[in-house]
């Protein structure tokens, strides 16, 4: 398994953990998280103010979330991961689950870019 696949795998696992000084680590210190494909407040944040903003509100909607990795693909320094995610809210207590499908672009060693995207096919469009 390459370096580049091993850190988003680290990401997600440690999201899961809600391990906010895990995912810094991980993280370039200029990481830019693009939500902004997203339905609901598309938002984008940069550095790690803005990965531990996005952190917090994440968290406090969220109980619990899980990711199932339904592939996971390398392009360049880039990594696609096509997942299931699973969600559980924290007021309403509400299990939700949605498959997305995730770019993260490796800059030195560390996650740089994080991209949402709706679907495998929305990603691998952009990619091209």
């Amino acid at each position: 398994m390459s370096a580049n696949i091993e850190l988003a795998r680290k990401a997600f696992q440690a999201f899961e953990r809600r391990d906010i000084s895990q995912i810094e680590d991980l993280c370039h210190p200029d990481i830019e998280m693009d939500w902004s494909r997203r339905l609901i407040d598309p938002v984008v944040t940069r550095g790690h103010e803005g990965l531990r903003q996005f952190f917090e509100e994440v968290m406090n909607i969220f109980e619990k979330a899980r990711f199932e990795e339904e592939e996971i693909l390398e392009i360049g320094d880039k990594v696609l991961v096509v997942s299931m995610g699973h969600f559980k809210g924290r007021v309403s207590g509400i299990e939700v689950k949605a498959r997305a499908a995730n770019v993260w672009t490796v800059r030195d060693g560390k996650l740089a870019r994080f991209v949402f995207y709706q679907s495998k096919e929305d990603a691998l469009a952009d990619l091209n």
